[in-house]
């Protein structure tokens, strides 16, 4: 979901290349960008074994957007405020109200800055850390891998949940109770060891693009920030912050509802600052979501629950994994086309 911060589409492709050859050259660099996405978090992945090594995607896409829109230094900076609030926002999710006023001082912050027209290179990083403050990722001992194996193949559920069950006083019984459940899963969230690495995951993968742009980015010309009147930031402030912390106080009070994250990024991405609404993109942007979450109903529907496969002897849901890499090299190829809303319901999934 990140992706989908608003980028006014536009092309430099020639108009009279053939669509078949078009398609091919966009396949051909969203691969590539996509692989080059995978990169930090296939490293660390191999170094650690841990499934929150994916956290490292979240912090590249977080990097790549902060120098798009705010240049290098901007970048580097973003990823060590992303580091740090990392950990922070693990712990921040035990409490409904810690939850929504990390959230709120979060958007507050890109409100604040969209005076001097840097949102867009911030908005990324409340988007992306609702997700390890709603359910996190858990860290994974090496000791109960084989009993988090063996509770995902015969009942499916969470990586939380399971490894929960495994370290629980039932030895991986599923009947383990409620109280069991919940202290396991609040001992993770106080873990030094898991946090540190998770603030590691989040720098790496950040940090990856602003040291690579330099080097990729000298022939491209970057958008300036376009700074906004206080006039502007004022209720477009007011608006993410109140919506994005109600809506992590909810989702928090009731942690059965797995769409909390998705719903935090769709208000980020869907609110805008500035009187000059491009209302033709606005209503794409609107429409191409609503279509993605139609789209992503259809798909989970027929994927079914999530299967997780052994890599490297973890246990990872790579049905999911590869659905959602498949809608990201698509969405990649249509950011640039001028059906805009193309894009919008293919970065939803």
């Amino acid at each position: 979901m990140g992706q989908t911060a608003s980028v006014t589409p536009s092309t430099t492709e020639p108009a009279t290349q053939p669509l078949p050859a078009l398609l091919a050259r966009r396949t051909a660099i969203a691969v590539a960008a996509t692989v080059l996405l995978l990169v930090p978090t296939v490293v660390l992945f191999v170094i650690t074994k841990q499934p929150s090594a994916t956290y490292a995607m979240m912090g590249t896409i977080v990097g790549i957007f902060a120098v798009m829109f705010g240049g290098v230094r901007i970048g580097a900076t973003t990823a060590v405020v992303l580091a740090l609030l990392a950990p922070l926002s693990i712990v921040a999710g035990l409490s409904p109200v810690t939850g929504a006023a990390l959230m709120a001082l979060m958007t507050l912050t890109v409100g604040r800055l969209s005076v001097f027209g840097l949102h867009r290179s911030s908005m990324l990083v409340p988007i992306f850390l609702a997700w390890p403050m709603l359910s996190p990722v858990p860290w994974l001992p090496a000791s109960a891998v084989a009993k988090v194996d063996a509770l995902l193949t015969a009942s499916g559920g969470s990586l939380s949940k399971a490894v929960a069950l495994a370290g629980s006083k039932g030895g991986g019984n599923p009947a383990a109770s409620k109280a069991e459940l919940a202290e396991a899963l609040t001992r993770q969230r106080f873990d030094s060891h898991y946090l540190g690495w998770v603030a590691l995951f989040f720098f790496v993968g950040a940090i990856v693009p602003v040291l690579l742009a330099p080097l990729l980015l000298r022939k491209v010309h970057l958008p300036s920030p376009t700074p906004h009147t206080r006039s502007e930031a004022v209720p477009y402030t007011i608006t993410i912050t109140v919506l994005t912390a109600v809506a992590t106080y909810y989702f928090l009070e009731h942690p059965k509802l797995v769409s909390g994250s998705f719903f935090i990024a769709t208000v980020l991405v869907l609110a805008q600052v500035g009187n000059d609404i491009e209302w033709k993109l606005t209503v794409e942007r609107v429409l191409g979501t609503l279509g993605g979450v139609g789209l992503l109903a259809v798909v989970t529907s027929l994927v079914g629950t999530a299967t997780y496969t052994l890599v490297l002897g973890v246990p990872l849901p790579l049905t999911l994994y590869g659905l959602g890499l498949l809608f990201g090299v698509l969405a990649i190829v249509a950011k640039f086309s001028p059906r805009y809303w193309i894009y919008f319901v293919l970065i939803t999934p």
